[in-house]
Parts: structure tokens; C-alpha cells; sequence
């Protein structure tokens, strides 16, 4: 049996955020020799990788990201006894929680999934939070990246809506980390399965061309 953990988000049609195309060419029972999936999807749904061209415009994309940020040891910063709906992370709460050693890559593990499903709105406009003085506490830390399971920025529950807020100092993760060149995970699930402080992990980013993000398969070991 496997130690792996996949925390990805499953990439699937009928999104209550995203809209997906997933069409299957070719029909066994036809007589096709092959059938072919082909995938319709932002690269910014289901659990993704940002890079700084996603906000920045001319700056690098996701192949320009060393395998040495999102391959490795990562800390895990567990909230989950403490979580409520709207629940505000601040850079307070951080402090209480922060690991004594030295920290490169961390993962948020609220297991909000369990709260409510990905799928549904309660899991978007409901979700904790990133407070703005949480995020600079978080870029303060000299981080390679940083993980969530949850929709960490307050203005992502409006994207429910087709509203995105402006300016981008609205989105505390992206404008004090992303921008400061510490890699972004986002939309990660399964973190309950998650017994140990640290974690071996592997956050692979499909390969694709001057792209802002990437689809992400996001796999770890307990410790």
C-alpha cells in the first residue's frame, strides 16, 4: 500500500466555480482503435500553481519555476480545531502556530473540505482567510511557497459571482507573497489524511508553455 497522500482537487464538469469542458474522442464500441480524453480548463482551477505572470505583467512563468521550490520537506501549519466559517487568519494566529525550526515550503491544513464539499458555494463564501497583516507576517518568513486548502484570499468568495475586486492589494496572498516571488499552491483538499508536522512533498505543475499557472498534482508523505 501507498504512503503517498494526493491532495489534489479532482478536475471535473459541473463546477459551481469553474466552467469545464471534458469530451472523450473515439468510441471503443464503434470500432475506434484509441479513445482520447481532451480537457477544456483554466489554469488557475482545481488545485493550481501561480506564477508571477499571473499578476505581473513580462514577468516569469511557470516553467521558469526550479523544481527545488515545490519539491521537498514542508511544514505543515494546522488550524483545523480552530476553524469556523469566515474564520480570519491573522498574522497573531500565525505566530501561535509557526514551527521553531527553519521553514522554506508550508502547508495550510485546515481540512475545510470536510466543512463543506469543493463543490458547492458554502466551501467558496464561507471559507477561511488570509487577514492582510496575516499575509505580511507570511512574506516576512522568507518562503519558497505556500499551500492552501482553502480559498485564501476574501475577495475569491465574489469570483461565485463573476466579480473580481480591485485593486490587487484586495488579494493579501497574492500581493504581499506572489508579487515577492514566493510560489503560490492553491485549492488543495484532503489535508485530514495529514498525522505528522512535516511532510515530504511533490507539487508538479503540468508542463506548459509561457503560462501563468498550471494545473497542479500535489502528493506528500507523512513524516
Amino acid at each position: 500500500m501507498s504512503n503517498w497522500i494526493d491532495l489534489s482537487m479532482p478536475i471535473c464538469t459541473n463546477h459551481v466555480r469553474w466552467q469545464t469542458h471534458i469530451e472523450k474522442k473515439g468510441n471503443f464500441d464503434a470500432g475506434d482503435l484509441f479513445e482520447a480524453t481532451q480537457l477544456q480548463v483554466s489554469c488557475h482551477a482545481f488545485t493550481h500553481m501561480d506564477a508571477l505572470s499571473h499578476i505581473q505583467q513580462n514577468a516569469y512563468n511557470i516553467l521558469d519555476i526550479s523544481p527545488d521550490v515545490y519539491i521537498g520537506l514542508f511544514h505543515v501549519l494546522d488550524l483545523s480545531e480552530q476553524i469556523q466559517d469566515n474564520f480570519a487568519i491573522t498574522a497573531e494566529i500565525l505566530e501561535s502556530i509557526w514551527p521553531k525550526e527553519n521553514v522554506e515550503r508550508i502547508i495550510f491544513k485546515t481540512c475545510w473540505d470536510t466543512h463543506y464539499h469543493y463543490n458547492t458555494t458554502d466551501f467558496w463564501g464561507k471559507s477561511p482567510y488570509i487577514t492582510e497583516d496575516g499575509a505580511k507576517y507570511l512574506s516576512e518568513k522568507n518562503l519558497k511557497l505556500v499551500t492552501f486548502d482553502f480559498p485564501q484570499d476574501y475577495p475569491i468568495r465574489a469570483w461565485l459571482h463573476n466579480t473580481i475586486e480591485k485593486p490587487l492589494s484586495k488579494h493579501v496572498t497574492h500581493q504581499h507573497l506572489l508579487l515577492k516571488g514566493v510560489t503560490l499552491v492553491e485549492y488543495i483538499c484532503n489535508t485530514n489524511k495529514i498525522t505528522s508536522t512535516r511532510v515530504e512533498g511533490l507539487m508538479l505543475p503540468i508542463a506548459i508553455e509561457n503560462a501563468d499557472g498550471a494545473p497542479c498534482r500535489v502528493l506528500v508523505k507523512n513524516l
